[in-house]
C-alpha cells in the first residue's frame, strides 16, 4: 500500500479526539455536577422541609442551586491555575463520592464532631463501613468523571487573558449570589435561621472545611496546657484513714482506732461500663416489648430510665460524661485539654484502671493506667481480629490479687469501654449463640436489609450487653469475700435504626432524634457496698425516673466514693443525698 494512503487511514481510525474546555468552562461544569449530583441529601432536606411546591418554592429552589452553583464556582476558579486544576478537580471529585455515599445511604451530617469521629474510628470498625454501594459511587461519581477530567485538554490563554477571564466569572458569580439575596434574601435568613443543619450538608464545603482544621489541629488538645481539675481531692470521712484522724481525740486511741476501721473495711471496687450506641428505647428495663434484658431483669438494679447523653458520637459523649464541664457549656477542645474525673480519683488516692475494646478513650485515661485488646486478648472471646466486650474481664482476677495481697490501695476503680452496639455491622458484634431475634441483617449495607432485619440484629447486641452486664455482676460477686463492690452502665449514645430514614449516629445534637440522644443507665451495688459507704438504695431509686444527663456522672462518682474536693457540685450528685448520717 503506498505510504500516503496508510497515513490516511491512520489518521481517520486513531483514537477520539479527547474532551476540549476552557479552564472557565471545565469550573463551570464541574460546579454544575456537584450541584445536582452530589448534594442530594441537601435537596431532599430542603423538600422535606418544604414540601408544598408552589411557584414561590420552585423559585426559590431554583435560586439556592443556583447560589451553591455560583459559591462553587468561585472556589473552583480560585484553583484553575494551569497544573494546578486537574489534581484538585479530581481529589474533590474522589473524596465528594464516597461523603454522598455515607450521606445518602445514613443519613449522616458533616460537622466538626463526625471529621473528628471518623479519623478516630479504628480501622476494623472502618472495615465494617464497606459495602458494594459504596465501590458504585466511588466508580461512578468518583473514578469515571476523574478519568474524564484527567482526559480533558483545557485550553489556557496567555496570562493577562485567562486572570481576565477567571475575574470576569468571579464577578459574574458574585453578582448571581448578589441578585438571589436580593430577591429572596427573607427565605434564605428563614431557611438558614430554622434549618441549621443545611451548611452541614454543601458538598464539598462541609468535608473540607472541617477536614482541613482538624488536619491543622484546631481540635487538637495537645495544642492546649493541661487545665488541672480537683488537686486538692482527699478522702472523705467514709475512708477509715480520714475517720480516725479526724475523729481520734488521743494519739493513744488512733493505733487501736485504725486496727478497728481497717479490720471491718474492705477496698472498694467501682466497675463503670461505659457503652456503646446502646439507646435506651430498645431496653426492656425501659419498657421495650422484646425481653433484652432477661438477666439483668433478675438483679437489684437501680434503672434509671430518663437518661440524656452529651453528645451523638463516642468523641464527643466519651470525654463530655466524665468532664465537670456539662453539656450546655462544652467545648471539645477545652474538655480535652482538661483533667476530669478519673483524674480526680487518682488525686485523691485511688487506683485507676481503664480497658478498652472500642476506639480508645478519647482521652479520657490519658494520664490513668489504661490497656487494650492487645493486653488480654483471649481466643475464646475473639473471632478473628473482632473480640466480643466479655474479654474485658479476661485477666481481671489477677489485677484484684496483686492489689489485695499488696494493700496498694482501698478504692479501686476500673472503666470498661464496651464494643457494645456499634454499626453497621451489629451482627458482629456477639456470639452466634445470641441470634435470637431473626432474621438478621449480617451485612454492613444496611440498604440490603429490612427494617426488621437490622432491628433484630440490633436487639442482639442489647442481648449480648445483657449478657456482659451480669457477668461483670457475677465477676463481682466472686471476689465479695475480699472487697465491695458495685457496678454503673452509662451508654455514650444511642442509634438510629432507620427513622425518618436515618440510620447510625452523630447528628448534630440540635437536629438529632431522641433515638440518637436517650441512652441507658443504671446501677448496680452489693448489700455490703451500700452499708459499708453509708448508700441508701431506696433513696436511690426514688430517683430513678427523673431526668439526668452524662453531667451527673463526674459529680456522682465523686459523691458516691466521699471523694472531698472544691471541684464537686452537690446538685449534680444523684447519689448526694442519700449517704446516710454517720
Amino acid at each position: 500500500m503506498p505510504q500516503h494512503i496508510s497515513s490516511k487511514v491512520t489518521a481517520t481510525s486513531g483514537p477520539i479526539t479527547a474532551l476540549s474546555l476552557s479552564s472557565q468552562q471545565l469550573t463551570l461544569v464541574i460546579a454544575g455536577l456537584l450541584t445536582l449530583f452530589y448534594n442530594t441529601a441537601l435537596w431532599q432536606t430542603l423538600l422535606n422541609t418544604f414540601p408544598e411546591l408552589n411557584a414561590g418554592r420552585v423559585l426559590f429552589f431554583t435560586s439556592f442551586v443556583l447560589f451553591i452553583a455560583a459559591a462553587l464556582s468561585i472556589i473552583l476558579t480560585i484553583f484553575s491555575a494551569k497544573y494546578v486544576q486537574k489534581p484538585v478537580l479530581i481529589f474533590i471529585l474522589m473524596t465528594a463520592a464516597p461523603v454522598t455515599y455515607f450521606m445518602n445511604t445514613y443519613g449522616v451530617v458533616i460537622d466538626k464532631e463526625m471529621v473528628q469521629n471518623t479519623f478516630e474510628t479504628d480501622p476494623a470498625e472502618a472495615y465494617d463501613l464497606l459495602s458494594g454501594k459504596l465501590f458504585l459511587y466511588l466508580l461512578v461519581l468518583g473514578v469515571i468523571p476523574s478519568i474524564v477530567v484527567l482526559r480533558t485538554r483545557i485550553r489556557y490563554r496567555p496570562f493577562w487573558p485567562e486572570l481576565r477571564n477567571k475575574v470576569l466569572l468571579i464577578i459574574g458569580c458574585i453578582l448571581v449570589i448578589g441578585a438571589i439575596d436580593l430577591s429572596f434574601a427573607k427565605e434564605y435568613s428563614s431557611t438558614f435561621r430554622n434549618n441549621r443543619q443545611i451548611r452541614h450538608l454543601i458538598i464539598p464545603s462541609n468535608y473540607l472545611y472541617y477536614t482541613s482544621r482538624y488536619l491543622a489541629g484546631a481540635y487538637d488538645e495537645q495544642a492546649r496546657v493541661l487545665e488541672p481539675v480537683g488537686q486538692d481531692a482527699k478522702m472523705g470521712d467514709i475512708w477509715p484513714n480520714t475517720t480516725v484522724t479526724d475523729k481520734a481525740p488521743t494519739l493513744s486511741l488512733i493505733g487501736s482506732a485504725k486496727a478497728a476501721v481497717k479490720t471491718h473495711f474492705k477496698p472498694v471496687i467501682t466497675v463503670v461500663v461505659v457503652g456503646e450506641t446502646a439507646r435506651a428505647m430498645n431496653f426492656s428495663l425501659n419498657g421495650y416489648g422484646r425481653d433484652t434484658n432477661p438477666l439483668l431483669s433478675k438483679q437489684p438494679l437501680i434503672n434509671f430510665s430518663q437518661m440524656s447523653s452529651c453528645g451523638t458520637s463516642t468523641a464527643v459523649s466519651v470525654p463530655c460524661m466524665f468532664s465537670d464541664i456539662t453539656h450546655d457549656d462544652y467545648d471539645a477542645n477545652r474538655v480535652r485539654a482538661r483533667e476530669n474525673v478519673l483524674d480526680v480519683l487518682s488525686h485523691a488516692g485511688a487506683t485507676v484502671l481503664w480497658r478498652d475494646n472500642n476506639s480508645g478513650c478519647k482521652g479520657v485515661c490519658a494520664r490513668v493506667k489504661s490497656e487494650d485488646i492487645n493486653d488480654y486478648k483471649a481466643d475464646q472471646f475473639c473471632d478473628g481480629n473482632e473480640c466480643y466486650d466479655e474479654v474485658m474481664l479476661n485477666g481481671l482476677d489477677a489485677y484484684l490479687n496483686k492489689i489485695y495481697t499488696q494493700q496498694t490501695s482501698d478504692n479501686i476503680v476500673i472503666v470498661l469501654h464496651q464494643k457494645g452496639s456499634h454499626g453497621p455491622a451489629y451482627s458482629k458484634r456477639y456470639p452466634a449463640s445470641f441470634n435470637q431475634f431473626i432474621p438478621v441483617c449480617d451485612t454492613a449495607d444496611l440498604e440490603q436489609c429490612s427494617r426488621e432485619e437490622i432491628t433484630n440484629a440490633y436487639d442482639n447486641t442489647i442481648l449480648y450487653t445483657d449478657y456482659f452486664l451480669n457477668q461483670v455482676i457475677n465477676f463481682l460477686q466472686q471476689h465479695e469475700d475480699r472487697f465491695v463492690s458495685s457496678m454503673i452502665y452509662l451508654s455514650d449514645h444511642g442509634e438510629s435504626l432507620g427513622e425518618a430514614n436515618v440510620y447510625l449516629h452523630g447528628l448534630p445534637y440540635f437536629m438529632a432524634p431522641e433515638e440518637q440522644t436517650h441512652v441507658p443507665f443504671m446501677t448496680w451495688f452489693s448489700p455490703n457496698y451500700l452499708s459499708q459507704l453509708k448508700i441508701s438504695a431506696p433513696c436511690i431509686k426514688q430517683k430513678a425516673d427523673q431526668a439526668v444527663s452524662q453531667d451527673n456522672l463526674f459529680h456522682s462518682l465523686l459523691g458516691l466514693l466521699d471523694i472531698q474536693t472544691n471541684a464537686y457540685q452537690p446538685t449534680l450528685d444523684l447519689f448526694g443525698t442519700c449517704r446516710k448520717p454517720m
